[in-house]
């Protein structure tokens, strides 16, 4: 495995250029209308019972922006609608530029199901943004490949989808908008079970929906009042879900399993894998079925991505940051696309060997989503 940083001031041009080929692992697609948009996915019945109300819940605290929208007005389609929600134009305007392989597609407009209370909307829901993502979407473009969202209000019929739909060709990842339940607690096992059996990593993002709504995940301390600490705050999310994860013995259950914990940064990962592994040094008997140290059950099973990136005073602070997370296997080169805060490949993580650049920009996610 390479084990070399090349900082940029020392690095050739070629060195500077983006990988040949890239996997994007974190895109985010949209659907025009909200629920509206999904009326061809939702039978009679469902469409009946929404009766009008076609908007998913959303968070207050959006960002202080033109059109409080989180996305580029860039990357808005010419042919009207909302950024991310015109398959064709993100092919030109981000896979072709960018020379994307393969684009993992992941809806925060989806993630918006862990604001609602009833679970079958949410079941509902779910399965009508599966079907019209890879219709509308995974259609026109065989590089767009599609994280399949779950409903967690009902493990066992997730799991039932998973098993069914999580089969099909392009479908690489699971999904899962958190609830104001922790990961490791057994009311996610079927999840877990179905997607360690269909060979699907778990994939975490924030939904908008942190510390907004009593389903949804809280934020540790009580509510934020705006938008940049509810922002800052997202690492709080991540940490508190793979602190949950590994002492409550989700891997040793489930050994097959990986999870993807994506948009919650990764500069935050070396004390916290020092804390876990001086805490569980002390307490283990409490744990007794965490066998190893956790570091090194995170770096086995947890993978993050690369967007966003925390910039340091100095280049090298993040050079070793990198090489205390091993990131030449545990990060994915993510974009974050059409939102304000995207990350571009060219701009992206210049300092690092080719060597580096190949595994953090492609391979890494090709053998976690299996796209090899």
């Amino acid at each position: 495995m390479p084990d070399t940083i090349l900082h940029a001031r020392d690095a050739s041009p070629a060195t500077l250029r983006a990988p040949e080929v890239i996997i994007d692992s974190d895109v985010h697609p949209w659907v025009n209308g909200d629920i509206a948009g999904l009326k061809n996915y939702l039978s009679r019945s469902w469409w009946e019972h929404f009766d009008g109300r076609h908007v998913l819940p959303n968070q207050w605290l959006r960002p202080p922006l033109a059109r409080a929208s989180s996305n580029r007005i860039d990357a808005l389609p010419p042919r009207g609608g909302e950024a991310g929600s015109d398959p064709h134009f993100m092919k030109e305007d981000h896979l072709d530029r960018h020379n994307i392989a393969h684009a993992v597609l992941s809806s925060i407009q989806a993630g918006k199901l862990a604001a609602l209370p009833n679970a079958g909307e949410a079941l509902a829901l779910a399965t009508a943004f599966n079907e019209y993502f890879a219709n509308e979407f995974m259609t026109v473009d065989p590089r767009y490949k599609l994280a399949m969202v779950v409903a967690a209000h009902d493990p066992t019929a997730s799991a039932k989808e998973i098993r069914s739909f999580g089969r099909q060709p392009g479908i690489v990842a699971v999904y899962m908008p958190l609830l104001n339940i922790l990961m490791g607690n057994r009311h996610y096992y079927p999840i877990y079970e179905a997607a360690e059996e269909v060979g699907l990593p778990i994939l975490i993002h924030p939904t908008g929906t942190e510390g907004g709504f009593p389903t949804a995940v809280a934020f540790a301390g009580g509510t934020p009042s705006t938008y940049i600490e509810r922002h800052t705050a997202f690492p709080e999310v991540g940490i508190s879900s793979i602190n949950s994860l590994v002492f409550e013995g989700v891997f040793a259950r489930f050994p097959k399993m990986m999870l993807l914990a994506a948009e919650f940064g990764f500069s935050w990962l070396p004390h916290f894998l020092w804390r876990m592994d001086q805490n569980w040094r002390q307490f283990r008997k409490e744990v007794p079925w965490v066998q190893t140290p956790p570091s090194e059950t995170v770096l086995a099973h947890i993978r993050s991505t690369s967007q966003p990136i925390e910039e340091p005073e100095k280049s090298e602070y993040l050079d070793q940051i990198l090489q205390m997370i091993h990131a030449e296997r545990t990060l994915l080169f993510s974009t974050d696309y059409p939102h304000w805060d995207n990350d571009f490949p060219i701009n992206t993580l210049t300092q690092l060997s080719p060597e580096w650049r190949q595994q953090i920009f492609y391979q890494n996610a090709a053998d976690l989503f299996h796209l090899d």
